[in-house]
């Protein structure tokens, strides 16, 4: 399965057009390559054909997450940061906190069929809140 795939199932599963889609699980998969041990985010990646692509085209940047995201990095460090920059990235694209999780938890699942258990748990850890595990 490819990642234009991946966007069309998600999109049809969150009831969202799938250009929102793809901006949503492009904005998830920046901040997963960000947060997840550089080696699970490479072996996940690799069997998503597109996703690296799809990840740099909508990049999370922590300093540009705004004051929540800042507080974030300076408490929990540059990972939350990370986050909490990605969070506000999803929500200015006009998303519900719904559908962010709606798509978080289809990314999740397809993490943990394709990618196999260990990564899904690391992927998971890694959007605290976002998922429903």
């Amino acid at each position: 399965m490819n990642i234009q795939q991946v966007i069309d199932a998600i999109a049809a599963k969150a009831g969202i057009e799938p250009a929102a889609a793809e901006r949503a699980a492009g904005t998830i998969l920046s901040v997963i390559q960000q947060e997840v041990d550089p080696q699970v985010a490479a072996s996940l990646f690799d069997k998503l054909p597109g996703a690296s692509e799809l990840a740099a085209a909508n990049a999370v940047n922590a300093s540009s997450g705004g004051y929540l995201s800042s507080i974030a990095t300076r408490v929990l460090g540059n990972k939350a940061g990370v986050l909490a920059a990605g969070l506000t990235q999803l929500e200015a694209s006009g998303l519900t906190l719904a559908q962010i999780e709606n798509v978080a938890t289809n990314i999740l699942a397809y993490v943990k069929t394709n990618a196999g258990g260990d990564i899904g748990r690391e992927v998971a850890e890694a959007l605290p809140g976002l998922v429903k595990h």
